[in-house]
């Protein structure tokens, strides 16, 4: 760049000038002459540096300029950012669709994922100076699915430009892989998972099936009429026929059960672990009968022949290792079904057959019985070890069956837990409960808090605590006198809804129980976090503590642990003597089982206190 004019004028002024009064100096001080040179030389550096660095700068702003036009002119999607990945400058292209779709001005991630993705590609950028990969942006109706470059950058020209960003639009391409994939794993005409897609699907219920959810199973659905001649015309053809069968199939089940086109005249339906409680049998009856009714449904004009459908029933794991062996047994039981007559299922077990129909005949029994109260509060008395007197009770079901006789809980309660009835039934004990405890106070005889089973169902009910709080002002009661064992399976979402009901209830005055402690999910933060009073050592461990040192030594340490935490302990199950002396060594006092007393009705409670004064009477003489 050519010195202005003015500034030229001025040097060589003040060059004449200092050269003027310097001669005239000169009759007076030589010094003066010395310091001409230097002056001279000390300006003309500072013109010189002048203009290099207008130069620089006049070079470093047309490389820019350069570099903005060809922003400006291509139609790909480029920037130059910072160190930060903050956009610097991007291309016409960028800035319009930024603009247009309110992306954010860096890296077009989201926070999370840049935050979780970010250090490996710079690790990838420091060594290889170069990092290529595919994301996601989010736009305000849709994503754009874009290739990634980034290149590292020394541009001196521009020395905050750090890296230099290339994208590519790659979502026609990611679309198409879908729709291929689609292809491959869907059915075209009812875009229902396929055959291999339940395949998948069936190998992953099978691996998570676990302790606590031990089943998985497969139904395999054929209506017949659906692939017949086309009798019907072209609206009833019998493509069709096949898309209404697979909404119609949707529509009879919950949407939690996944449905599947298996064969060209066959649907799968896929019951999940959680899905499979004990007993099995039940659910999967339960679930035919509505693809049974779902059939009869169907209407086929012009067509003599009604609509009925055949299924198939297999789980895991009695009737297979592997997803292949369930998907054969499955088979083999449409087969017999189809074979069997109209509107008709079987399953591959055919213990399982007969138990079904129990089950069935089971449940409806249970629900005439709720109607006509055929049911009893029977107590279980808790004992203290070192005062050998009744410190509690636990409250326990039993069902007077007009046609079986009295039932225990453990042959029942599934079958209630499975058929909702269970929320009625704990409802019915709690009251029972109330009005037991109003009579013992009445006379003297209520020994420590009556402890009841509180099931999952009733628990998450919405009304729970109004119910609880209603029955006991009817009864004139206190929440003192009650202890609320839980199932585990009530902690297995932590939410805020969970910690606010128990702290609800704790303030009411009800003690918490978490009912078969180390039997389950359990853990230190779940006894730290939650609201608990007390536990009950599974009765699993203490079946086998006479047995084997392993479940010993687990039950002295959740023992040793309760007592950390100030937590009350209680065991149940005790069957035999050594099991309580092990019991009473390792710090846990309260203990019920059979060894003291069985389950008791209410009326023989009066004599059971008796003979327990009478003992202890004896004792002290």
């Amino acid at each position: 760049m050519p010195l202005p004019g003015w500034l030229f004028l001025l040097a060589l002024s003040s060059a004449f000038s200092v050269q003027a009064n310097i001669g005239s100096e000169l009759l007076t001080n030589s010094v003066l002459v010395k310091l001409w040179p230097f002056l001279a030389g000390v300006l003309i550096t500072a013109v010189l540096g002048w203009w290099l660095r207008q130069q620089q700068l006049a070079k470093q702003q047309l490389q820019q300029n350069v570099l903005r036009q060809l922003l400006t002119d291509t139609s790909a999607l480029v920037a130059i950012m910072d160190r930060d990945c903050q956009l610097l400058l991007a291309s016409t292209a960028l800035e319009q669709l930024t603009a247009n779709q309110n992306i954010c001005h860096s890296m077009y991630f989201d926070a999370n994922a840049k935050k979780a993705a970010w250090p490996d590609i710079q690790l990838l950028l420091q060594q290889k100076n170069s990092w290529q990969g595919e994301v996601w942006w989010q736009l305000k109706t849709d994503l754009l699915a874009v290739s990634l470059t980034i290149t590292q950058s020394d541009n001196t020209a521009w020395p905050a430009a750090r890296y230099l960003m290339v994208a590519q639009d790659i979502t026609e391409r990611k679309r198409s892989d879908q729709q291929q994939l689609n292809n491959l794993t869907r059915d075209p005409l009812t875009s229902l998972p396929n055959r291999i897609l339940v395949e998948e699907h069936l190998n992953t219920n099978i691996a998570g099936c676990t302790s606590l959810y031990p089943a998985t199973a497969l139904l395999l659905v054929k209506f017949n009429q659906l692939l017949g001649t086309e009798q019907s015309g072209p609206k009833q053809s019998s493509a069709q026929r096949m898309i209404e069968a697979a909404l119609g199939l949707r529509q009879a089940i919950a949407p939690q059960y996944t449905v599947g086109r298996y064969s060209s005249d066959s649907f799968a339906i896929l019951v999940a672990p959680h899905l499979c409680p004990l007993p099995v049998e039940l659910t999967l009856h339960q679930l035919a009968h509505q693809i049974l009714i779902q059939a009869s449904q169907f209407t086929l004009p012009r067509n003599a022949t009604a609509v009925y459908a055949s299924i198939g029933i297999s789980r895991f794991p009695e009737d297979g290792a592997d997803a292949a062996e369930i998907m054969h047994s499955a088979e083999r039981a449409l087969q017999t079904a189809a074979r069997s007559g109209i509107n008709h299922f079987c399953y591959a077990d055919s213990r399982l057959q007969q138990n079904a129909t129990e089950y069935l005949t089971l449940q409806a029994e249970l629900s005439k019985s709720l109607q006509n109260n055929d049911f009893i509060v029977y107590f279980q008395p808790q004992f203290s070890i070192s005062s050998n007197r009744v410190v509690g009770y636990e409250a326990l079901l039993r069902w007077h069956n007009p046609k079986r006789g009295i039932m225990q809980p453990q042959s029942f309660l599934p079958l209630a837990e499975q058929s909702g009835m269970i929320v009625a039934l704990d409802r019915f004990v709690f009251l029972q409960c109330c009005h037991q405890i109003q009579h013992w106070l009445q006379i003297d005889q209520l020994r420590g808090r009556v402890a009841l089973n509180i099931s999952v169902q009733n628990f998450q009910q919405s009304d729970f605590i109004d119910f609880m709080n209603d029955c006991l002002l009817e009864t004139n009661q206190h929440a003192k006198h009650f202890t609320l064992e839980l199932d585990e399976r009530i902690f297995q979402h932590n939410s805020e809804l969970l910690q606010s009901r128990m702290s609800t209830l704790r303030e009411m005055g009800f003690q918490l129980l978490l009912d078969n402690f180390g039997d389950g999910i359990s853990s230190l933060t779940t006894l730290r976090q939650l609201p608990l009073d007390a536990v009950k050592i599974s009765r699993s461990l203490i079946s086998q503590m006479e047995q084997k040192e392993q479940q010993r030594n687990i039950t002295a340490s959740l023992i040793r642990l309760a007592g950390y935490l100030q937590l009350e302990v209680t065991a149940s199950g005790i069957d035999s003597e050594m099991q309580a002396y092990l019991l009473h060594v390792m710090g846990c006092d309260k203990l019920q089982g059979n060894l003291f007393s069985k389950a008791l009705p209410v009326n023989e409670i009066p004599a059971l206190l008796a003979r327990e004064n009478k003992l202890l009477k004896n004792a002290v003489n």
